[in-house]
């Protein structure tokens, strides 16, 4: 069995060195770091993850690996995933990077004595991945599409739930329709390339002006609205926004200038939040199955770390759904 002094002796280093690299901790240069984590790979060397686990008390544990935990949408995505491991009798623990580079979340995930990981975060380079598969680590991703002996994904079917919203809208009468963009990931990826879609089939001019960054935050999509109102450039029939913090960031904007929804201007969201059937007015928007995805995740990483089933892991694709309530209306002439 490799340990940790055969991994120094490798890379030319202290264990303390190795250690401080695992654990993503400490002042290591960029290329001693590379060596050691090259080293790490070549031996196949995985940290006593029972030793750990037994220290820490950290047995029967499984990781949830975010990029964020903003908004509501993580809010409701952990509760499901801690609901699963309390029934289930694992314990959960949460890791959160905000810029960190592949490397980095690669030697959070292998040094976290974790038996299981479910991992949403873009960052994280598929080279690495293969890395920490190579450990035989599971992992279940979120909005990622791989699959492998110990690797599950399960996606939201963005472009499908976008369709509908778009031609919900259509279907109103509205024919000039901006789209209020998220952050740069997948899932924005996929709806913007719906709306596109959706637009060119039924032969609607797409309005630069129109497509505004709201970065997926209510008080950014907010500032972008009022941005356009202050220029003084002509509204759209409707907003469609990537997701429903940014359509009340877009209605609190036209209230503020005394734009009526949805009489003047129709705007629906993306996700469903527990929020949403609040706002005034109430939020037309694409249910999002957040809570089965978390649900979902859960069961599927417990299979894989107890081997049930089929001995690989499956890919699953989560339908959404149009929620209509008061936020979008008819196009008035």
């Amino acid at each position: 069995m490799v340990t940790i002094k055969d991994v120094a002796r490798e890379a030319g280093v202290a264990i303390s060195t190795v250690s401080n690299v695992i654990n993503n901790v400490g002042n290591v240069s960029r290329d001693t770091k590379q060596r050691v984590l090259d080293v790490v790979e070549r031996l196949k060397y995985v940290p006593n993850m029972n030793a750990r686990s037994l220290k820490a008390n950290k047995g029967n544990t499984v990781g949830l690996f975010l990029a964020s935990i903003q908004g509501d949408y993580y809010r409701m995505l952990t509760q499901a995933i801690h609901i699963q491991c309390k029934v289930t009798g694992f314990m959960l623990n949460i890791y959160v990077s905000n810029k960190n580079t592949s490397e980095e979340i690669y030697g959070m995930i292998i040094s976290s004595g974790v038996e299981g990981a479910i991992i949403m975060n873009e960052s994280l380079g598929s080279e690495y991945i293969a890395r920490i598969e190579r450990t035989g680590l599971p992992m279940v991703f979120l909005e990622r599409e791989c699959r492998s002996e110990k690797i599950s994904s399960i996606v939201i079917d963005n472009y499908s739930g976008v369709v509908m919203a778009m031609e919900y809208l259509i279907g109103l009468g509205h024919r000039r329709i901006g789209y209020i963009h998220g952050v740069d990931c997948r899932d924005d990826k996929e709806r913007y390339r719906a709306y596109l879609d959706v637009m060119k089939k039924y032969g609607l001019c797409v309005e630069e002006e129109l497509l505004l960054n709201g970065f997926f935050e209510e008080v950014i999509a907010l500032s972008e609205v009022r941005q356009l109102l202050l220029k003084g450039i002509r509204l759209p029939d409707a907003f469609f926004c990537a997701n429903d913090e940014m359509a009340w960031g877009c209605m609190q904007a036209l209230a503020s200038f005394g734009v009526k929804v949805p009489e003047q201007v129709s705007v629906i969201g993306f996700d469903n939040i527990n929020l949403a059937q609040y706002y005034k007015p109430a939020l037309s928007t694409i249910q999002s199955p957040v809570t089965e995805l978390g649900d979902k995740s859960a069961l599927e990483l417990f299979r894989l770390i107890r081997r049930e089933g089929l001995l690989e892991g499956t890919s699953i694709r989560l339908a959404p759904s149009l929620v209509i309530r008061e936020s979008c209306a008819g196009r008035r002439e």
